[in-house]
């Protein structure tokens, strides 16, 4: 595996998983309100505001009724690549790899949103995204208070691991493997750490953003 991080100007792309039913939740948690948006809107808008090169949203679940809530011509929705993976409900890494497929060829990393993770900064994208302009680390995760969080950026050299989702590029084992190519970046942003997944996280939604402080 070549490495060729530094062969180009280093397009990075943002790719927002947001394809799962929400099983625990028990109902569509992407369509939950959230401030003056849902939880998914929120995402988007972040990732929108950020320096992103690109935005690609992988969806499954309720595709229809997720597409039909979102007004792509809204100014934060412009420039969004929306794609649905008809393979959600195997798996994550079948979204992950369904979102690099969609990926502009020149792209040179990749950062993973979660869809449940509305509370996630824009400096913590452009933190993320600037650091790896600077590094030739493959893989960069944020850290608040010692604790690894999401989103995730993950360099080109290894999309073709993360693109064969039947194989063993899971993120574990990626992260096994190049333990000395990852790169921690510590940021104030309690919100890398919170996903929404049941009701009880759903209501503490209100109260995290205050747990946000210097690392």
């Amino acid at each position: 595996m070549s490495d060729n991080t530094r062969a180009c100007k280093k397009p990075v792309a943002g790719i927002i998983l947001a394809a799962g039913c929400g099983s625990r939740m028990g109902t569509t948690k992407q369509l939950l309100p959230f401030e003056e948006t849902t939880i998914l809107g929120r995402v988007i808008a972040t990732a929108s505001a950020s320096i992103l090169d690109h935005i690609v949203l992988v969806l499954g679940f309720a595709a229809g009724r997720i597409r039909q809530s979102l007004d792509l011509t809204h100014s934060d929705m412009t420039g969004i690549h929306v794609i649905e993976n008809p393979d959600w409900n195997k798996g994550q890494s079948f979204s992950v790899a369904a979102g690099l497929k969609a990926l502009p060829p020149d792209t040179c990393g990749a950062l993973f949103l979660l869809g449940d993770q509305p509370l996630v900064m824009v400096r913590t994208i452009n933190r993320l995204v600037s650091a790896f302009h600077d590094t030739d680390n493959w893989i960069l995760v944020p850290r608040f208070q010692g604790k690894r969080g999401n989103p995730v950026l993950v360099a080109k050299p290894l999309f073709s691991r993360l693109a064969s989702p039947a194989g063993d590029a899971g993120a574990r084992v990626l992260f096994q493997e190049f333990a000395p190519r990852i790169q921690s970046i510590a940021v104030a942003d309690a919100g890398i750490l919170r996903d929404v997944d049941t009701p009880e996280d759903y209501r503490k939604l209100a109260t995290v953003r205050d747990e946000s402080s210097t690392p």
